[in-house]
């Protein structure tokens, strides 16, 4: 699997997550169609609600198109769901979109549009705020400026999204002018990373000789 798909992927745990928000009579019913793998059942309860206007509904069932979970895939009848969400102001579905647009993904390749739907989705969405410090990291659609890039890395792995914490240590490892490489700094993100068991930085660490005691039991 291909690491847009691998993002993607980690995106269908939002559907649970979104429980939380008002649902319309029938959503949480298909949330946990889709705990049990049951897309197509959850698709035909999604759909309806979608139609009405539910966005969480509405970003469900672009997902499902997304990532061909139980049908076909199909990044255009995803984008359109996924703008339907967007336009009330759907995290979720905000940042998804801000995806197609900075991998060329049925629209053409807009790196601008995307740092703006990252930046509008990151102040509730932990991996949109990660997809934020990527921006800033490698300029796309925005000055370059990987000091920026750390701290939404943080925020992203505070927030959640611990793959933010593995990143920071990446761009440490890597090295910027505003950001020298410092493989300490980078160890420090890799063991907060694996300490919230993120297995990459786990593997990381041991590949610098450097897991700590206190995770090579873990």
């Amino acid at each position: 699997m291909n690491q847009r798909l691998k993002r993607l992927a980690l995106l269908a745990t939002a559907l649970t997550a979104l429980g939380a928000r008002p649902a319309f009579a029938g959503y949480e019913d298909a949330l946990q169609m889709v705990r049990e793998a049951k897309y197509q059942q959850a698709y035909a309860e999604f759909l309806p609600l979608a139609e009405e206007g539910h966005s969480a509904s509405q970003f469900s069932v672009g997902l499902i198109y997304h990532l061909g979970r139980g049908m076909k895939q199909d990044s255009k009848i995803a984008y359109e769901w996924y703008k339907k969400a967007t336009l009330q102001d759907h995290a979720p579905a905000m940042n998804n979109i801000g995806m197609m647009y900075l991998n060329g993904e049925y629209v053409a390749k807009n790196q601008e549009i995307a740092f703006k739907l990252f930046e509008k989705a990151s102040g509730e969405h932990a991996q949109a705020k990660d997809n934020l410090a990527q921006c800033f990291e490698h300029g796309w659609g925005v000055e370059q400026s990987p000091e920026i890039a750390v701290n939404l890395y943080e925020l992203a792995g505070d927030a959640g999204y611990i793959a933010g914490y593995f990143h920071a240590g990446q761009l440490y490892e890597k090295g910027y002018p505003d950001a020298p490489k410092d493989i300490d700094a980078a160890v420090e993100w890799y063991i907060k990373a694996a300490e919230n068991k993120f297995n990459q930085a786990r593997t990381r660490l041991i590949e610098l000789k450097r897991l700590p005691d206190h995770l090579k039991n873990q």
